[in-house]
């Protein structure tokens, strides 16, 4: 689901779907799954550059995931809906948020985990320890980690309590960029990664895969071609309607049963559990890896109003 908590965030969004090929190209996904590039050339008349541009456009705007696969005919660019369903909220408009306040959490700076194989931990200059070994999350130089991987277990960090000494938090957000943890990897490679705060539970996101049909827009020059490149940025929010992931309630759970005080710690964890129905682990993007150049942003939202 691609959620929208502003209409004015949509600028890529509605560009993309401005076209008529573009929203053809959407239309032959939806009634066929899966396509390559050459058919969407033959069927719309145009040529193989232009339809490139299209499916770029479809893409970075997030309608469209696009993977490379190798056949008897060549190598080929499958292109699959990243999407089912578009929700753009204009209501919130009239909601008038007050004071933010947001705080940048590394992937390194976890206070407790427990990781198994395969899994790996790495800076920007290099792995820390060995692949698969899970005591590597241990060593004093993760704090400077930017991308874990893990394929079941969990991280939990400590959230950095609000410095407001005066009005009422109105929600808690976190977001992220993560994907799944295939060994090697794979497109399609499902994942159960549930969140909590406080040991309440957020919720669950379904991951679809670990993607690496292209480098990560701030992968390091070194990062294995084999490994995966980059996520997915997703939005977790906690108000007193519930908890949503994506735009999506995915709990019953609201802000006030969370115990957030002044002082008090916040801890947030990110986990698959053993026992997960689809149990393909999670790969965490921070700085210097993935597609966003951020670890875990959170943020606190006061005094909503009506204006």
């Amino acid at each position: 689901m691609i959620y929208l908590k502003d209409f004015m965030q949509g600028k890529l969004l509605y560009e993309a779907l401005d076209s008529e090929v573009r929203l053809g190209i959407l239309d032959e996904l939806l009634k066929k799954g899966e396509l390559n590039l050459a058919y969407f050339a033959k069927r719309f008349g145009v040529s193989n550059g232009a339809i490139t541009a299209h499916v770029k456009k479809l893409r970075e705007a997030g309608l469209i995931e696009v993977t490379t696969s190798s056949g008897v005919r060549g190598t080929q660019k499958i292109c699959r809906l990243a999407a089912d369903k578009l929700t753009v909220e204009f209501s919130n408009r009239s909601t008038a948020e007050g004071r933010a306040e947001s705080a940048n959490i590394d992937v390194g700076h976890y206070v407790d985990y427990e990781a198994h194989p395969t899994c790996g931990i790495a800076t920007a200059e290099k792995i820390i320890g060995g692949f698969d070994d899970p005591a590597c999350f241990s060593y004093p130089e993760r704090i400077r980690a930017g991308i874990l991987w893990l394929s079941w277990g969990y991280v939990e960090y400590l959230v950095p309590s609000s410095s407001a000494s005066s009005g009422e938090l109105a929600e808690l957000r976190f977001s992220m960029e993560i994907a799944s943890e295939a060994p090697g990897y794979a497109a399609y490679y499902p994942s159960d990664i549930a969140f909590s705060v406080n040991g309440k539970p957020l919720g669950v996101y379904k991951s679809k895969g670990e993607y690496n049909d292209r480098p990560g827009t701030c992968n390091p020059p070194w990062w294995y071609g084999n490994l995966g490149q980059y996520g997915k940025k997703i939005l977790i929010s906690v108000n007193e309607e519930g908890s949503f992931i994506g735009g999506v309630r995915s709990s019953s759970v609201k802000l006030s049963d969370l115990g957030l005080s002044a002082g008090g710690q916040t801890r947030l964890r990110i986990s698959v559990p053993e026992d997960a129905e689809h149990r393909g682990g999670f790969t965490l993007f921070g700085r210097g890896f993935g597609d966003y150049d951020e670890g875990i942003v959170c943020k606190f939202i006061y005094g909503k109003t009506k204006e």
